[in-house]
């Protein structure tokens, strides 16, 4: 049976080799049902014998004041009921979190893993953006003070 797939929603996974950096060889394509836009990076690493898939999520462009304001907000327990390791993606543009997650070799689990964590990462970023807005003048003082 084959499966056309739209090629906006498609992530790519690559195994990226641990010393040089490079991408070596592609792994495997999986389908994002919503929320690429929100996938900054993705790639597959060998650790001690075992791969693991390094998933940075990420955010549409935001204000300065958007930017603490996300970070002062987002609860990163929302990732407590998968057994992944939320990784620091703090100092680049745009607010970021870099998932660890253990690679199930099942692509099918692979596929539905990455897009319940991509559900989970938007349904807490809708939650806090309001909650930004309503405090906006906190977090503009906020960015006066850095």
């Amino acid at each position: 049976m084959s499966q056309t797939m739209d090629k906006y929603n498609v992530l790519v996974l690559m195994e990226k080799d641990r010393d040089t950096g490079f991408f070596t060889q592609t792994v495997d394509s999986y389908r994002i049902e919503a929320g690429i836009e929100f996938i900054e990076n993705a790639y597959l690493l060998e650790e001690d014998e075992e791969y693991f898939i390094y998933l940075t999520l990420t955010t549409a462009d935001v204000e300065d004041y958007q930017y603490y304001g996300i970070y002062d907000m987002y609860d990163e327990e929302i990732y407590s009921a998968f057994d992944i390791e939320v990784l620091d993606g703090s100092g680049e543009y745009n607010p970021r979190w870099i998932v660890k997650l253990k690679y199930p070799e099942d692509r099918s689990k692979t596929e539905q893993l990455i897009n319940r964590l991509v559900e989970a990462h938007i349904a807490e970023l809708q939650r806090i953006l309001p909650l930004v807005e309503n405090n906006k003048d906190k977090y503009m003082e906020a960015e006066k003070e850095k």
